[in-house]
């Protein structure tokens, strides 16, 4: 009875596991990147992507390491900001 029950589960992936984010003020990595330009924060952009994740641009991320890399620089973006 609970092999049926899993099995019928198999493709479905709970939101703990994988979860949807939903961030009203999130940027687009477009206009992202232009503000962090625009603050002179393109090196730590850069060093962030090197040291931290191994890639030289954030397209080569999976979607969950590309969010939290752009998590992360708009929160830098804003404690720079002020």
């Amino acid at each position: 009875m609970h092999y049926e029950f899993l099995k019928r589960l198999e493709g479905y992936v709970p939101e703990h596991v994988r979860p949807v984010t939903r961030a009203p003020e999130k940027i687009a990595p477009v206009e992202l990147k232009a503000a962090i330009d625009d603050a002179n924060l393109t090196e730590m952009w850069d060093m962030i992507l090197t040291l931290d994740y191994s890639v030289s641009d954030p397209t080569d991320l999976s979607p969950e390491k590309r969010d939290e890399f752009l998590n992360v620089m708009s929160l830098l973006l804003r404690a720079f900001d002020r």
